[in-house]
């Protein structure tokens, strides 16, 4: 097992009596289905310890000696295994000098329960918290009267803004010798990981604090109980596995920066190829039915000058969650802190299966409401302090589900969200032109998306806009009007986060062309910044037509806006916008007849069909995936009205994927309904 059972005790005298000031803990840690990790440190003299553990009938079951000293803080690192599942121990520590005293007497309040190895049996209840600083505070007590089986420290737990040692070491204590946290770790397993302000330094990573690191990673490891730490000597990460759910602590910080990246040598790593590699092991022989991905840092751009967010590293972060839907795994979740804001995301259809992402903070006051920024993928969010969260794992009877509920003190539950298993395992996204469909809207009996995302990206119609049941076969097609300035609108999105790769097919049939030698420009789809019509840039979608210099000819005209990698290290990929791509077709093509429409992105070109077959192949400048968006106008520009097409459209489809010339020619020959 990779689990063991960790003691740390630390017992140090000045003179004939214990300070207050000196005593950290008991403090369980990391625990398994054999072991498990406590930590104590009753002054600061060095000396010999040995933890020793009962039974229920106070039997005695083993006992470890262990030596604190000076180069850990006077903090004594215990290791425990062979113990037996689901069992509770009562644990006392004594000293072996020449005082033998008992200083932690075995008793109920001093005691740890061992987890489970069971998959299919039980409850698993973990709270989680960020941002909380040393001060006074309810969530302590409030995780104890929920009886939660462990507590996770997500970062800046606490504010320590320090590369000197001592300082770290000091806030370390002091955090821990919060009263309520004191209670709670002599019998509930404390654990967690760092953030920003306990690595050390606002918006730190391993380049920028390269210095100060390793002395704020010597901090952490003294005062944290866990069974392992990164590699040993580098990093903090590390899992703890309940039977139910297993939590991958991430660390985002100790080697981001340090490296190129292990799945794209062109960029610096996040998470370092060590940590990455352990990841992806851990992931593919995980047995949990629920595996949860923890670290102080968010999943999403913080939309601020700072660049500790998962954004700035897209291609580490969607090559894990490639690799999660690659490899069909089950029950994932992620979790992030740092923000002083709580929220709740959901990735549609992102690993095989909605991606559902929760941000915990802050467990203290201080709240931040500029970081409360939109993300297509936003359900909820809460702009208040003392917050926690709760995940419980229920895998009893054969619906497993897991439960999560934002909490504060006082039993105040802001928001509970249930999870079933068989909503977080991989389904097929559809077989031969349906694979990849994420967007399908035929027009046929209305605006309803007919895509798995369902009605969560129906379209909506302004202005008058209507189906035509006249122009589409036995379908329908729906009816624009320029100078009604019609059009459509989808206020959600519906690619992946940054996507690399799509596809648009579409039809129209236009009554009216921008007429020669004029400016105007008439719209077939444009993608919006947040789900509105806006002039914010945003189109990373955007398909027109205008005026060509020829008479005889129209401009078939696209644009994208996409992410421009970081230009120094440190930095934030930033957006830029690429185009126009021209293609000049005759007029007579396009004017009152059906035409088919498609173009793929690859993050290096765009490619553009017409009516089956290959137009132009268009080379971006700069290869980069997708930048945000959060819907699409169907018939207009992304302000909705002023540059609005006019004639019938049918059968807009966007695929998560690539088309080949073949599916786009099938597509360009198949009915219009």
């Amino acid at each position: 097992m990779w689990m063991r059972l960790c003691l740390v005790f630390a017992v140090c005298f000045s003179g004939s009596f214990v300070k207050g000031n000196d005593v950290v803990g008991p403090l369980v840690g990391s625990i398994s289905s054999t072991s498990a990790c406590l930590l104590y440190r009753p002054s600061v003299t060095a000396q010999n310890l040995r933890l020793q553990l009962f039974d229920a009938q106070q039997n005695p079951v083993t006992s470890v000696d262990a030596k604190c000293s000076a180069e850990s803080d006077f903090v004594a690192h215990f290791v425990v295994s062979g113990l037996q599942p689901e069992t509770t121990y009562t644990y006392q520590v004594q000293r072996l000098d020449d005082s033998p005293d008992i200083l932690v007497k075995a008793d109920p309040t001093h005691q740890f329960t061992t987890a489970t190895r069971e998959r299919d049996s039980g409850v698993v209840v973990v709270s989680f918290v960020s941002c909380v600083d040393v001060e006074p505070t309810e969530i302590w007590d409030e995780m104890e009267s929920l009886q939660v089986d462990a507590v996770c420290l997500m970062g800046d737990t606490p504010y320590i803004d320090s590369s000197d040692l001592d300082v770290a070491r000091k806030k370390h204590r002091s955090f821990l010798q919060m009263p309520g946290l004191a209670r709670l770790g002599k019998t509930i397993p404390v654990v967690g990981v760092w953030d920003d302000h306990d690595f050390g330094k606002n918006n730190g990573n391993g380049l920028n604090f390269l210095e100060g690191k390793s002395r704020t990673r010597q901090a952490f490891v003294n005062y944290r109980a866990h069974a392992s730490y990164g590699n040993g000597h580098e990093g903090v990460y590390h899992k703890m596995d309940l039977g139910a759910m297993e939590i991958f602590f991430l660390d985002p910080r100790y080697f981001s920066q340090t490296e190129p990246s292990p799945v794209d040598a062109s960029q610096p790593t996040c998470f370092g190829r060590q940590q990455w590699e352990w990841l992806l092991r851990g992931l593919r022989e995980s047995k949990a039915k629920f595996k949860v991905l923890a670290m102080g840092a968010i999943w999403q751009d913080k939309k601020n000058s700072e660049t500790d967010d998962m954004f700035t590293y897209w291609y580490e972060r969607d090559a894990l969650l490639d690799f999660i839907k690659r490899e069909q795994i089950s029950g994932v979740t992620l979790l992030g802190g740092d923000i002083h804001v709580a929220r709740h995301l959901k990735h549609p259809g992102r690993v095989g299966y909605d991606l559902h992402d929760f941000v915990i903070s802050p467990g203290h006051e201080r709240t931040i409401t500029g970081l409360d920024v939109y993300h297509p993928s936003l359900l909820w969010s809460l702009v208040e302090g003392r917050q926690f969260l709760t995940l419980t794992a229920d895998v009893r009877g054969d619906k497993p589900r897991l439960t999560a509920e934002f909490r504060q003190p006082e039993g105040r539950v802001n928001r509970r969200v249930v999870l079933n298993l068989d909503d977080l395992t991989p389904k097929p996204q559809g077989e031969g032109i349906e694979r990849g469909l994420r967007a399908g809207w035929d027009f046929d009996d209305g605006l309803m998306n007919r895509s798995f995302l369902g009605a969560r990206i129906d379209a909506v119609a302004f202005g008058g806009a209507s189906i035509d049941k006249t122009q589409a076969g036995q379908g329908g097609a729906v009816r624009l009007f320029r100078d009604k300035q019609q059009y459509l609108n989808v206020g959600r999105s519906f690619l992946d986060e940054n996507s690399p790769a799509h596809s648009v097919s579409m039809r129209f049939r236009s009554a009216t062309l921008p007429k020669h030698g004029s400016d105007e420009r008439s719209f077939l789809l444009e993608t919006t910044a947040q789900g509105a019509t806006s002039n914010q840039q945003a189109w990373h979608l955007s398909l027109g037509l205008r005026a060509a210099a020829d008479p005889t000819q129209i401009n078939v005209q696209l644009f994208t806006v996409t992410l421009q990698p970081a230009a120094q290290p440190g930095a934030a990929p930033t957006q830029i916008s690429q185009g126009p791509f021209d293609f000049l077709v005759d007029r007579k093509l396009l004017l009152d007849q059906w035409t088919h429409v498609a173009f793929t992105f690859d993050s290096g070109s765009l490619r553009l069909f017409i009516n089956g077959e290959a137009a132009a192949n268009h080379q971006l400048d700069i290869r980069g995936p997708a930048a945000e968006f959060g819907g699409i106008v169907i018939g207009g520009h992304r302000t909705g009205t002023g540059r609005n097409f006019d004639g019938w459209i049918d059968d807009v489809s966007i695929w998560q994927r690539l088309l080949s010339p073949v599916e786009i020619r099938q597509l360009s020959r198949l009915p219009r309904n």
